[in-house]
């Protein structure tokens, strides 16, 4: 009975993952606009998984958490369609066309999701949506609470993508500089010798610091581990901008000189 039990929460656990990885490609596709087939496949995803979750093998509270994530953050996507850079910057986003009913859905879902010994991936994401989401504008979001967060995230997945996110968090409230050393304190193993997205972040903190030679080491970097042209391209320029401002910097210097 325990092997056949412990069976089903593995089919369960594979079945959510392929669920969770799909909701994000579709979700990527509809704000972007491309893909049109699969633009609104993001709503059939969270309906199926919803079905699921009344199935008993399916009603697990990991089940429960994953569906209010999926609902939390897609509550967002007018918001993000509307924005003109069409990214989900959740900092200019106009919080008024976030769908309330899909809140209140999720908010009811991650109450659902409580129960068990477990805190899984799907809690952990969606307790940072509902960060979000429970806050009236961007300042007054409960960045000690998503820290909290990210801090148990990374003992159950130390990947680059939620050392980066909870670096990103850091620097809204501590500042760039933080920021780096968050990353760098973490990174243990040494991901960013081969990560172009940790080069590429950790030159954005440098740049915000006016560290441009710093930035251009991090940006040389990334752009050799990119095998993308227009990625490629884009690091150039950034790497061009920073020369020049280290060559005005230089400039300055030695007019103060005299």
């Amino acid at each position: 009975m325990s092997i056949k039990l412990n069976q089903k929460r593995a089919d369960l656990s594979v079945v959510l993952r392929a669920k969770y990885e799909r909701f994000n490609l579709c979700f990527e596709a509809a704000y972007k606009g491309r893909n049109y087939e699969e633009r609104d496949e993001y709503r059939e995803i969270i309906k199926s998984v919803k079905e699921l979750s009344l199935k008993p093998e399916g009603n697990r509270p990991e089940t429960h958490a994953l569906i209010s994530y999926m609902l939390l953050k897609a509550s967002r996507l007018r918001a993000i369609i509307n924005n003109i850079a069409k990214v989900p910057n959740l900092k200019n986003q106009n919080r008024l066309l976030w769908d309330r009913r899909m809140i209140e859905d999720g908010l009811d879902y991650i109450n659902k999701s409580a129960g068990g010994s477990k805190v899984s991936e799907y809690h952990l994401r969606a307790g940072i949506c509902a960060c979000h989401a429970l806050a009236k504008d961007y300042e007054s979001t409960d960045w000690q609470k998503m820290l909290s967060l990210y801090d148990q995230y990374l003992e159950i997945n130390d990947c680059n993508e939620i050392a980066l996110e909870r670096a990103l968090l850091i620097s809204e409230f501590e500042g760039p500089k933080a920021a780096i050393e968050a990353i760098l304190k973490i990174d243990h193993k040494n991901n960013s010798t081969t990560s172009k997205a940790l080069n590429s972040s950790l030159a954005e903190f440098h740049m915000k610091l006016n560290e441009y030679e710093q930035a251009v080491e991090r940006l040389s970097k990334s752009h050799d581990l990119s095998e993308d042209d227009n990625e490629k391209s884009s690091y150039l320029n950034k790497i061009e901008f920073c020369r020049q401002q280290i060559a005005l910097s230089k400039k300055y210097d030695q007019a103060l000189s005299f």
